[in-house]
């Protein structure tokens, strides 16, 4: 048995998830191997014959049974060119993202998904939205995808023990004061974390927008990581003075975590966000846009609000001001941890996919 993984030019998440799947199949002893391939992100007519050809190369000299694996759009819609259509290799799919962008582009993308839809055996969403597309568009046999984050947000601190040691060490934003019948205003700052992709996807002009509502004085936000709007964001927050700080890409979000009052996601559009993920594992209170597969990820622990509406994105983050409404958050987000997939989940699930049994395949 072997399977043969077709990977997508990509970093961040994406290809985190898959070496990780690389590494725990391996690990469960499953003859994986990864496509000598280069997989790019707009069609390429020469260098995709030559990506076709190739895999089936691979599946030629692979020892069967065989069962390729790709992720994203086109790295599906290749192997699904290259897997002969009665032949006896199993072909499973992973859908990470949606096609934006102009309308060429989101035709192409049709294409495509009716393409690998029609001939893939498995078809892996990471978002309901695109679940609902796949069968749509005619795949057979779609299912969520077990997308698990690490283990740990932490090295060496589980995840429980470092929010509490953060309860008793951190003083609060707001602190209820006897007979004023709300909450008093601290010295410090709320302090809100964003990690994401400084891109279109990410909902950060939302963000601004709704930053630029808030009081400046009590928040500060925190956007970690890097991409191609930095510039225009970063224009921006100075011109309007922003309570927003970019701190570029950094390696370190397990400590960003674990210092902040506060998560909030703006994204348009999400897969299964494993950041979200580190952050209900971190036990911090969470904001986000219900977008994608966010709820998928967090459940009832986050307080969704509407996609592109920074009215109510800046109204949920000056609510969490309120000391109790930010510990009631981080109960939810460490009950919501404990139900989260993990790597073996991952396993058996791509197991149960991939390997044959009898009367199966």
């Amino acid at each position: 048995m072997s399977v043969i993984l077709v990977r997508p030019q990509a970093d961040g998440g994406l290809a985190a998830h898959v070496d990780q799947e690389l590494d725990e199949l391996a690990a469960a002893g499953l003859d994986v191997r990864q496509a000598p391939v280069r997989i790019q992100d707009r069609p390429r007519p020469l260098a995709d014959l030559r990506t076709v050809r190739t895999l089936r190369r691979c599946l030629e000299t692979a020892p069967t049974p065989v069962a390729v694996h790709a992720h994203g759009l086109r790295a599906g819609a290749l192997a699904a060119l290259a897997v002969p259509r009665s032949g006896p290799a199993h072909l499973a799919v992973t859908l990470h993202n949606r096609t934006v962008g102009p309308l060429p582009v989101r035709a192409v993308g049709t294409l495509l998904l009716r393409l690998l839809a029609r001939r893939a055996d498995t078809v892996l969403t990471v978002s309901p939205d695109l679940a609902e597309d796949a069968r749509r568009a005619g795949a057979r046999d779609v299912r969520h995808a077990v997308i698990p984050a690490p283990e740990s947000p932490l090295p060496g601190v589980p995840a429980q023990k470092g929010a509490a040691a953060r309860r008793t060490q951190t003083p609060s934003i707001r602190s209820h004061v006897p007979g004023t019948g709300g909450a008093a205003m601290a010295e410090r700052p709320l302090d809100v974390l964003v990690v994401a992709r400084l891109a279109s996807q990410k909902g950060l002009d939302g963000l601004l927008d709704a930053a630029a509502l808030l009081d400046r004085d009590s928040v500060r936000i925190r956007v970690a990581g890097e991409g191609p709007l930095h510039a225009a964001l970063q224009d921006r927050i100075r011109a309007e003075h922003l309570p927003v700080q970019l701190l570029g890409r950094r390696e370190d979000v397990p400590a960003l975590l674990e210092r902040a009052d506060l998560v909030v996601s703006a994204a348009i559009w999400e897969g299964q966000p494993v950041w979200l993920q580190e952050a209900l594992r971190a036990g911090r209170a969470i904001v986000a846009t219900d977008a994608g597969g966010t709820r998928w990820v967090t459940g009832e622990a986050a307080q969704l609000v509407p996609v592109g509406d920074p009215a109510a994105l800046a109204d949920a983050i000056t609510a969490h001001h309120e000391l109790e409404r930010r510990r009631r958050g981080e109960e939810r987000s460490r009950r919501r941890a404990e139900q989260l997939p993990t790597a073996g989940d991952m396993v058996r699930q791509l197991t149960d996919i991939l390997v044959p049994t009898r009367g199966r395949w």
